[in-house]
């Protein structure tokens, strides 16, 4: 049996809070605490944010702390995906959501955290930097905030197939193929063309695994993707009733 270790990293007062600072979809927030002192919440859920925003008193009209600002860097998010992954191109997000991603053709076979995107007919698995985060700025181009790790047309997914797991539940896409994410020719890095040109190569059957924190945004990613599916082929999505 494994045991959870708790360790207390501060101790603050409501009242001490300066700023939060909160990312697309309510997923990421950062909390500013007088002294210098700062901390980044993952909570991968709209949600368990609201609640985190309720507890720091920045959401209750009643209650909130006149001393504490909440900002927003959605448009900066945005704008810098738009930036690194579509070269630039306006392009609408019909979602976005902080999962833990597996894919069969990784040697290490890790669970690991990214960020999905659904735009147009396509998913695009990011490395987002959260590191930067706290310092996001559209003019700043000495590193990038996100990069491509993978990517295919909903159209190449041939099954879904939802199941509960440990610690949330798992969508499984099984894909005929990986085909590079070029919408419009707009994505300028080469190197990240190449990678996916690489896996295609590869052959054989790919598979994804999506693990999420979020039941309504599975529900609305499964909702979007079969509304995609349904309108890009004729194939039928087997697994997924």
């Amino acid at each position: 049996m494994t045991r959870t270790v708790l360790k207390l990293l501060g101790c603050h007062r409501v009242e001490d809070v300066r700023e939060v600072l909160v990312g697309v979809g309510l997923q990421v927030v950062r909390v500013y605490i007088e002294r210098d002192a700062a901390y980044m919440f993952l909570t991968r859920s709209m949600e368990k944010s609201r609640k985190l925003l309720c507890i720091l008193q920045v959401v209750d009209s009643h209650e909130t702390c006149s001393e504490c600002s909440l900002r927003s860097l959605e448009q900066v998010q945005v704008e810098l995906f738009e930036k690194h992954i579509c070269g630039g191109s306006k392009i609408s997000i019909f979602q976005y959501s902080l999962v833990l991603f597996w894919r069969n053709n990784n040697e290490d076979e890790l669970w690991l955290s990214r960020s999905l995107f659904v735009i147009g007919g396509y998913l695009l698995v990011c490395i987002e930097d959260f590191m930067q985060f706290s310092a996001l700025s559209i003019d700043a181009s000495s590193s990038t905030y996100f990069s491509l790790d993978s990517c295919c047309p909903i159209t190449d997914v041939s099954e879904m197939v939802i199941e509960a797991r440990e610690g949330g539940q798992c969508i499984t896409l099984a894909l005929e193929r990986a085909t590079p994410f070029c919408p419009s020719t707009t994505i300028t890095n080469k190197k990240q063309v190449g990678l996916d040109k690489e896996k295609t190569a590869t052959g054989g059957s790919l598979t994804w695994k999506l693990k999420w924190f979020s039941e309504e945004s599975l529900f609305k990613f499964v909702a979007l993707f079969k509304a995609v599916h349904a309108g890009a082929t004729m194939s039928p999505l087997l697994g997924c009733k």
